[in-house]
């Protein structure tokens, strides 16, 4: 079993950098819980955090990991799961700090309401039948997962409808996902959430993030990339494709709904930076072995151009730690 086998880009990209309205700046100053559906891409953003909560300070980040249980995947939820969500005297040692404060991990929602937390709720959404089988494939990339079990594991091990699931909250990961679900999975995203955004937007959200502590530019590799697949996400074989379009309807409708107010929310709140004075200045940087390191580094446009010209561009094995 490769349980802690990962890969990453070789390559650093420079993101476009965003400026955001001063009403949606101010929430930096408030709490933000980052709920991190797997395999949607929110690994950047963790790195990120990670960062710039350790070079400047300005935020306390706290990563709610999943309890690690052998032969069983970090990324999989079964009904009644909770993920990482913490338990009460975790949660008591998170409040004990200041605000600021930057909460994630693979959980539903519920943090603030329990903990009074002063914020936002924040996350990513994929395309639901993409989201599954990269599940799948991360599964088995580690060893959690042959080949032979894949539809038995996709038509009733995973649980439906994940991502509906976790935004709705966490008396939501049990029984049956229904409409009730779904209404309150999007009454959520409307009252509850600073942002929810497609994974295809991501270097965006990231960007925006970055903004709300300080950051203007922002270069990174790409994290928890999966190199050992089954299936292309976007061309999965019949029958997997059937039982997953079947098992996360609502996953479908939730994801049509993100990408409209994405759409609304970034006409509002963001405009891009123009590309003359973005190269100004130097990056963070969240270099590939970061996952591995912990380490960021300070760089400017020429030195992450030089540090590319270096590479071969192919994916990065990396053993975390």
């Amino acid at each position: 079993m490769q349980a802690n086998m990962s890969y990453v880009s070789s390559t650093i990209t420079m993101l476009k950098p965003v400026n955001v309205s001063d009403e949606i700046r101010k929430t930096g100053q408030e709490d933000i819980v980052f709920v991190h559906i797997p395999k949607t891409g929110g690994t950047n953003i963790a790195c990120l955090i990670k960062a710039i909560s350790a070079d400047s300070g300005s935020v306390f980040n706290h990563r709610c990991s999943v309890k690690r249980q052998e032969g069983v995947s970090p990324n999989l939820f079964k009904l009644g799961g909770m993920g990482g969500y913490p338990s009460q005297e975790a949660l008591e040692k998170v409040i004990a700090q200041n605000s600021p404060r930057f909460i994630s991990g693979h959980m539903p929602t519920g943090l603030i309401e329990e903990g009074g937390l002063k914020g936002r709720y924040i996350s990513l959404v994929r395309e639901p039948v993409e989201r599954a089988v990269s599940s799948i494939n991360f599964d088995y990339q580690r060893g959690y997962l042959a080949k032979q079990d894949v539809e038995t594991y996709a038509g009733s091990t995973m649980i439906d409808n994940l991502q509906t699931r976790l935004i709705a909250g966490k008396h939501h990961m049990d029984g049956e996902c229904t409409e009730d679900t779904y209404r309150e999975a999007t009454k959520r995203i409307d009252n509850d959430f600073l942002l929810v955004a497609p994974t295809k937007a991501v270097d965006s959200v990231t960007t925006v993030i970055g903004r709300l502590y300080g950051e203007e530019k922002i270069a990174s590799a790409r994290f928890q990339v999966t190199g050992d697949k089954l299936y292309d996400e976007k061309f999965p074989p019949e029958p997997l494709k059937s039982i997953l379009t079947e098992r996360n309807q609502f996953d479908t409708r939730l994801y049509d709904h993100v990408v409209r107010e994405w759409g609304v929310f970034k006409d509002r709140y963001v405009t891009e930076i123009q590309a003359g004075n973005a190269n100004k200045g130097s990056y963070l940087t969240l270099p590939p072995d970061m996952l591995k390191t912990k380490e960021w580094k300070r760089l400017t446009a020429c030195e992450i151009e030089e540090y590319n010209r270096k590479v071969d561009g192919s994916l990065i094995s990396i053993q975390q730690l």
